[in-house]
């Protein structure tokens, strides 16, 4: 199995897939009446506004309920470039084109104050809906025959008149010639995205989705990455908007209103959060169903059944009509499969075959009186710590120590009060953690921090891609290190069905995969039985021919077996440090921490 085709059809067959539906869609078009062409133009495009819905929050992370703006924005601006320049030009494709930009540009704006502010999760879609709102309050108040641009009037209320069909020089600008564009449009859009997301942006777009803070780890820059796919959203929703504008040949405030912008969420949600198909499916039957009730009852119970879709849709099928639908019958076919057999395939895990390159590569980790406080509680108190390259180094201490704090320093979650902390010749203190990780920094967590919803091999691979950036040399090292770590029979599967054990064993590989020059290991043999210590053992050998391993651990017996220098940490000082046979008979330390028992 190549890892770097889990989970992807080939280019091929989306092309393939997306000629026939531009062929058959384009057919179509001229065929149908020109009313229904009219209605199901609206539809596609109201499908292309869902995708980019579906993109930002369901492949990118960022619940966005500012799609409606910068597709009202979209609107307007073709609106804008179609009435002054389709005069000259004779087509609306360049006024098409300012629309996508003029979305990307105010996503961008928006989205490099919301990103690198650090406002995450609920808070981003408050923000979001808050522009969209205040958008709407502007575009209602440019009534005055003042707010114009060139000879495009805003019109405030009553919306911008008299806005040019979609043209291309050659063809018709009727409905069906109308339908035509817009399904070419949205089918070219659909497989750019699909695209992109089988490609190492989407993987790792993936990653930061599930688990941001392991991606920084990792030494990818997240919030570019999320910047840039907010822009790609944009883009798409600018695009929409100035299909819409054309489509009606009119664009009113209204496209920034409440109603609009959760309408783009319940289409998202009908047809999956994930699922680009899914997106125009979700746009058809929501508003084929709000069709039909606008022919059977008065237009005012529209939203308060929408309404009602949403809240059920959230509290049942969080993952979507379609998704749901599908899962359950694969579900059904799994059931009357054959079982997949891993135990019989399993294999015991090699470090040395997992991780071996050329040695003395490690870092000089040197941390220099440092200081942490939270509020008026002080967890370090002036750490002065050196670990040589290469070396392996052990960190024990009763819990509230202040170990875990200072690995947290380390990787750059939190800053010191006090105090400088070095890689090799290099000061961090003050890096970010993926500036620090594209030093050489891994870490595995106490926790295992990996990517439950992607794949054991996707998982390796995009840490393996964070340091070769060529996709063939990443499947390499990731189907490497799987076959070192025991786990390659688990590569296709998610990592969120593995073992606790088994887990601990993936993040150590991702960490691997890296080709690290310093690696913290904080409480790695927690839960793990003692063959698997005994390995761990092994592992830090290995790492510690190519890297700087520093361990906190309180499992004794294992930090015996590492035979390497101790660091004692108490009550936010290095209290003692020696070999662990020498602090065991120190009074002090058995009064703190190790115990009488323990000496005997």
């Amino acid at each position: 199995m190549k890892i770097s085709n889990l989970r992807t059809r080939p280019s091929q067959t989306r092309a393939l897939g997306a000629t026939a539906t531009i062929v058959v869609g384009v057919g179509l078009s001229f065929i149908i009446p020109a009313f229904t062409a009219h209605t199901v133009s609206l539809w596609v495009i109201y499908g292309l506004l869902a995708l980019s819905f579906t993109f930002v929050w369901g492949h990118g992370g960022i619940f966005s309920l500012g799609q409606a703006a910068f597709f009202g924005l979209g609107g307007y601006a073709y609106g804008v470039a179609g009435i002054d320049l389709a005069p000259t030009t004779h087509e609306t494709m360049s006024a098409l084109l300012v629309a996508a930009v003029v979305g990307a540009g105010a996503a961008a704006l928006l989205g490099y104050f919301v990103i690198y502010g650090g406002i995450r999760g609920v808070f981003v879609a408050v923000i979001t809906i808050a522009a969209t709102l205040a958008l709407l309050t502007f575009f209602t108040s440019t009534g005055d025959p003042a707010y114009h641009i060139g000879a495009a009037m805003l019109g405030g209320d009553n919306g911008m008149v008299g806005v040019p069909s979609l043209t291309i020089p050659g063809l018709l600008s009727t409905s069906n010639g109308t339908l035509a564009t817009v399904v070419v449009v949205a089918v070219i859009v659909w497989f750019a995205i699909a695209e992109l997301l089988h490609r190492p942006f989407g993987r790792i777009l993936a990653g930061t989705r599930e688990n941001e803070f392991r991606t920084q780890l990792l030494g990818y820059d997240v919030r570019g990455r999320t910047l840039a796919a907010f822009v790609v959203g944009g883009l798409i929703a600018g695009l929409a908007g100035g299909l819409y504008a054309g489509w009606g040949n009119f664009i009113s405030p209204q496209v920034f209103s409440l109603q609009q912008a959760s309408l783009v969420a319940i289409w998202a949600l009908v047809g999956g959060r994930r699922s680009l198909i899914g997106a125009f499916i979700g746009a058809f039957a929501v508003q084929g169903l709000s069709e039909l009730l606008g022919q059977l009852t008065s237009g005012a119970v529209i939203p308060l059944v929408l309404g009602v879709i949403l809240l059920l849709l959230v509290l049942f099928l969080p993952n979507g009509v379609l998704p749901t639908i599908v899962a359950s019958v694969l579900g059904l076919v799994r059931q009357k499969g054959t079982a997949q057999p891993s135990v019989q395939n399993y294999v015991e895990p090699d470090p040395d075959a997992a991780f071996g390159r050329a040695p003395s590569r490690g870092l000089k980790v040197t941390a220099k009186a440092v200081s942490m406080r939270f509020g008026g509680l002080s967890v370090l108190r002036g750490i002065d710590l050196e670990v040589p390259a290469n070396a392996v180094r052990t960190l024990i201490g009763p819990n509230g120590a202040g170990k875990s704090t200072f690995f947290n320093l380390m990787i750059g979650r939190y800053r010191p009060t006090a105090g400088e902390i070095y890689l090799g010749d290099v000061r961090v203190t003050r890096l970010r953690p993926e500036k620090r990780a594209r030093l050489g920094l891994g870490i595995k967590t106490q926790v295992p921090s990996i990517y439950s919803e992607l794949t054991v091999a996707e998982n390796v691979w995009i840490a393996a891609w964070a340091v070769s950036r060529r996709t063939q040399e990443a499947s390499r090292m990731s189907a490497h290190v799987l076959a070192g770590l025991g786990l390659t029979h688990r590569a296709a599967e998610l990592a969120g069905a593995l073992s606790h054990g088994e887990l601990q064993w993936l993040e150590i590989g991702m960490v691997i995969a890296r080709e690290p020059r310093v690696v913290l290991l904080d409480e790695p043999t927690a839960g793990m039985t003692r063959a698997e210590t005994r390995r761990y053992v092994d592992l830090v050998a290995v790492l510690a021919r190519s890297a700087t391993v520093i361990v906190v651990e309180h499992d004794m017996e294992f930090v015996r077996e590492l035979e390497a220098q101790v660091t004692m940490f108490h009550d936010g000082t290095v209290f003692a440090e020696g070999l662990m046979d020498d602090l065991r008979h120190d009074d002090r330390i058995l009064d703190v921490y190790l115990g009488r028992a323990d000496s005997a």
